[in-house]
């Protein structure tokens, strides 16, 4: 198991994440699900897109360069053919990166967005904006109440954005992986196993 089949796994565990942050964004735009009057009501992460941008449509790219590499890997070392193979591994490595950047920055909205809490109509002065201060309702659900509209919006928020920040830590994992994978497959050639996904080490 080489370097190439390595990332092809990576790559095809990337796809169904990227599309699950995909879905876990869009259905932010509908609070409670429901559809929202005002668009301004929406919380301001939500409008950063990043399960759509960060963990989704960015992530697309590494995956698929991730999947091709399959189709170059042979255990020609330190042969001529051996070039074209290291380059490739280089490239899925810069990819690899753009990946773990993309979904940091998923992962850092969702962060910002949780400790933060939705934004709603306040049950106290009847107007729209962020009743919560430093994640004080996470622990405390008695305070969801400050919340009057959208309905269940606060774990309809909480759930959604923890999805979103799993997805992107789990991809920031798996980028990083590859990253390493890349350079070893850059330096020291196709014969180096990373040892993942069933790998039987060195051929």
């Amino acid at each position: 198991m080489c370097t190439g089949s390595c990332a092809k796994c990576l790559g095809g565990t990337l796809i169904p994440l990227a599309v699950f942050a995909l879905l876990a964004n869009i259905l932010l735009f509908f609070p409670g699900g429901k559809v929202i009057d005002d668009n301004d009501h929406l919380s301001d992460e939500v409008w950063y897109f990043g399960g759509i941008l960060g963990s989704g449509v960015l992530m697309i790219f590494p995956a698929l360069v991730f999947l091709g590499l399959k189709n170059n890997d042979c255990c020609g070392c330190c042969g001529n053919e051996g070039c074209g193979k290291r380059f490739a591994m280089f490239t899925s490595t810069i990819f690899a990166v753009i990946g773990v950047l993309g979904a940091g920055y998923s992962f850092i909205v969702s962060a910002v967005s949780i400790n933060r809490g939705p934004k709603c109509l306040i049950s106290q002065n009847n107007t729209w904006g962020y009743p919560f201060h430093e994640g004080d309702y996470l622990g405390n659900s008695d305070l969801w109440s400050r919340c009057q509209k959208p309905s269940d919006v606060v774990p309809w928020n909480l759930t959604l954005f923890s999805i979103l920040l799993i997805v992107g830590a789990v991809q920031i994992i798996i980028c990083a992986i590859q990253v390493i994978n890349g350079l070893l497959g850059t330096l020291c050639g196709d014969c180096q196993c990373c040892g993942c996904c069933g790998g039987d080490g060195p051929v």
